[in-house]
């Protein structure tokens, strides 16, 4: 799509909701209004920093990745034409129109659902609560036991049973994998596989070290279809929880969307309300799969 034909179509965006622009600046996070910049001028009327915040919040999703210069320049020029058509539509008096005033109606009413909602759901969903369910969630997964492990990769038996006599004879084991192991994914950090639980690694090196004690190693080479190795087990521990900072997002998001359907079935419950069409459930979406 071309800058002009991208212009135009995010200007008819914006016109959309220009008649609004009056109610919601005063719903926009005190951040915004704030800023003062002044970034262009209509008719003697400025467009500054916050009316492109505002601006750029309702879009992201249209704007992209676009770099942030032409993002703030597209958006300058929408806001220009938006402010030029509609100080021509006051002039017109467009403002007494029955349709200005339904869709004034609708902005109004989305505007507000969407304001009391967000500020209804912050307060209820909290740092504690977030951090409450996340331990409330970790206390019930299930206990998975898993072991770190090291493993030489040898072509043949007599190379794997060479390594043992070396470890035996007090040789690292991170060094002889970094010089012997076949295995050139993990020889580059000395054969270690990380911590793997049970079911993770090939049956052979699982079996081998299952019966092995934390810092030791297989006395004889442990075969499978790769060829030879020998393996060590340098430390047991139950798998811990994802880090609460990796998941913490995705608990909040959950805690605000099942706040929000509270929040309105409860209001729901105590309204009067009269559907008088008939109740259809939307055709199922094809996701792809054969159910």
């Amino acid at each position: 799509m071309g800058a002009n034909n991208f212009k135009t179509k995010l200007t008819v965006r914006l016109l959309a909701l220009a008649t609004i622009a009056s109610t919601t600046l005063t719903l926009i996070p005190l951040a915004y209004s704030q800023d003062s910049e002044t970034l262009a001028r209509v008719n003697g009327n400025e467009i500054t920093a916050a009316d492109l915040a505002i601006a750029e919040q309702m879009y992201a999703q249209q704007l992209g990745q676009m770099p942030e210069d032409a993002k703030r320049s597209v958006l300058v020029d929408a806001l220009i034409e938006l402010r030029i058509i509609s100080d021509a539509a006051r002039a017109a008096n467009a403002m007494e129109q029955d349709a200005y005033k339904r869709q004034m109606a609708f902005f109004e009413a989305q505007t507000l659902r969407s304001v009391f909602l967000e500020q209804r759901v912050a307060s209820a969903v909290s740092d504690a609560a977030v951090r409450a369910a996340y331990d409330e969630q970790a206390g019930k997964i299930p206990v998975v036991r898993e072991r770190r492990l090291r493993h030489i990769l040898l072509q043949n038996e007599s190379e794997a049973k060479d390594v043992i006599e070396a470890l035996k004879a007090g040789r690292p084991f991170a060094e002889l994998a970094q010089e012997r192991s076949a295995d050139d994914v993990s020889k580059a950090k000395g054969g270690d596989l990380g911590f793997v639980a049970e079911g993770q690694t090939l049956p052979e090196v699982d079996a081998a070290a299952g019966a092995l004690k934390q810092g030791e190693f297989t006395q004889e080479p442990v075969a499978s279809l790769f060829g030879f190795h020998v393996v060590m087990l340098e430390e047991e521990r139950n798998r811990p929880a994802p880090p609460f900072e990796t998941i913490s997002p995705q608990i909040r998001q959950a805690l605000e969307a099942a706040e929000e359907q509270r929040i309105i079935s409860e209001i729901r419950s105590g309204a009067e309300v009269e559907k008088l069409i008939p109740d259809v459930s939307p055709p199922q979406m094809d996701d792809g799969h054969d159910h």
